[in-house]
């Protein structure tokens, strides 16, 4: 039978502790190959991986938007902001010193030609009226009297003279004729013929005198000179007066010179409106004129007749119309810019074509054009780049991308025309900042 002999460690006050058994040599290096393995393994797969989708990467091609060529217009000109205006317009000023006594409208009404739109007091000009009236009567009585006509019984008193007179003459030339006949037959002596002769001539003297008294008789009666002129002239300066103020009482009725809408109307019932003052303004909503300032610079590249584009902004789409410029100022005139610059600018006034209504008074853009081409090969001015010491696009042809250098023409704010690189049918890839585009990669149409 045996005997445990017991453990020194046991004896001892420590704990125990366990220990591993020391490994065979060949058994761990058998176990870091494998791992090495399993490293180049993954390695491996990973390298696999990431050349896939560089080749991948290498043969898919880019998408981007490519554009066909084919000639077109080309435009170039310059956009300035306009204000739209009524091209038919009447504005409506006051005739007389007044107060008004009645508006009949308010801005926006539509009006017939006609239309009363307001009246105006004129109560105190037809008082005036008819004190001119009653002036041209009393000149007219002053008229009447210096031409008034003498006496009828004085007229006929000297008539009676001049008759007796000349009966008087007769008789005494009748006596003559007998005192001569007797003096040349000797039966009369010289001194009675001669007494005859003298009572001839008295007889004569005295029809003259009557005669003349009946003359006299009508100049005492007749006007100074410069009368009929001095009384003439005051009849034609009151007439003058009292046409004037009829015509004021007909414009005291305001009516409507052709049919329109209403506007700029800021008058109230009562309220006082000087000769010459603006009552209100009539416009026709069916046609439209705008103005615009271009500057003096340009202003010769442009002339009456040219067409125009016009844009205004919208909360739905812009508004795009036509027009046809139909004036252009002699002389420029000092504006200020919107950055607060002084400008010599030149008034245009364009004719709008325009079915839609608009506001008067609201602005928009006018594309005035300078310079027009057709048939050229136009492309977009961001398509090109700085290659060496020209310019360039990139194209694709079958597929696949190209750099095309290219010259250059004219070109406006958005466009530019090639003149030599490209032709018509040519594929412009529009978009030269594509990551990976480079010469013969491949292009896939957006």
């Amino acid at each position: 039978m045996s005997v445990e002999r017991p453990s020194l460690l046991k004896k001892l006050p420590f704990p125990s502790f366990p220990f591993k058994k020391k490994a065979d040599k060949g058994t761990t290096k058998a176990s870091s190959k494998k791992t090495k393995q399993k490293k180049m393994l993954i390695y491996g797969i990973i390298a696999l991986l990431i050349l896939s989708a560089v080749v991948v990467s290498r043969l898919k091609p880019l998408e981007g938007a490519v554009m066909t060529l084919q000639p077109q217009e080309f435009i170039k000109g310059f956009t300035e902001e306009g204000q739209v205006l009524a091209a038919k317009e009447w504005p409506l000023y006051n005739a007389v010193n007044a107060k008004v006594a009645l508006i009949s409208v308010q801005n926006g009404d539509q009006v017939r030609k006609g239309q009363v739109l307001l009246e105006l007091n004129t109560q105190d000009i037809r008082y005036q009226l008819d004190a001119l009236k009653a002036q041209r009567k009393s000149v007219e009585g002053q008229r009447l009297q210096a031409h008034s006509n003498p006496y009828p019984a004085l007229i006929q008193q000297q008539n009676l003279l001049i008759t007796q007179a000349e009966k008087d003459h007769l008789a005494q030339q009748e006596n003559l004729t007998r005192s001569k006949s007797l003096y040349e037959a000797g039966a009369l002596s010289l001194v009675q013929y001669e007494d005859a002769q003298r009572q001839a001539e008295r007889a004569q003297n005295f029809l003259t005198q009557q005669k003349t008294a009946l003359e006299l008789i009508y100049e005492q009666h007749q006007p100074q000179q410069g009368t009929e002129q001095f009384y003439g002239g005051q009849i034609e300066a009151l007439d003058a007066q009292i046409a004037q103020i009829e015509n004021q009482i007909v414009l005291a009725q305001v009516t409507a010179p052709a049919d329109g809408l209403i506007k700029d109307l800021n008058l109230k019932q009562g309220e006082w409106v000087t000769s010459g003052q603006l009552l209100l303004n009539l416009f026709q909503n069916s046609s439209y004129k705008v103005e615009s300032y271009v500057l003096a610079s340009e202003a010769s590249a442009i002339k009456p007749g040219d067409t125009v584009e016009t844009i205004q902004d919208s909360s739905l789409e812009d508004l795009i119309l036509t027009g046809q410029i139909e004036s252009i100022e002699p002389s420029a005139v000092e504006r200020i810019s919107p950055l607060g610059l002084k400008e010599n600018r030149v008034k245009a006034s364009i004719l709008l074509h325009s079915d839609t209504p608009l506001i008067i008074g609201s602005t928009l853009d006018v594309n005035f054009t300078t310079h027009q081409e057709s048939a050229q090969i136009v492309v977009p001015k961001t398509v090109l780049f700085p290659y060496g010491e020209e310019e360039a696009v990139w194209v694709v042809r079958a597929g696949v991308a190209h750099i095309q250098p290219v010259v250059k023409g004219m070109e406006n704010n958005r466009e530019v025309i090639i003149l030599e690189g490209l032709i018509a049918g040519d594929q412009l890839l529009l978009e030269n900042d594509l990551p990976g585009l480079k010469e013969g990669k491949k292009i896939k149409s957006l």
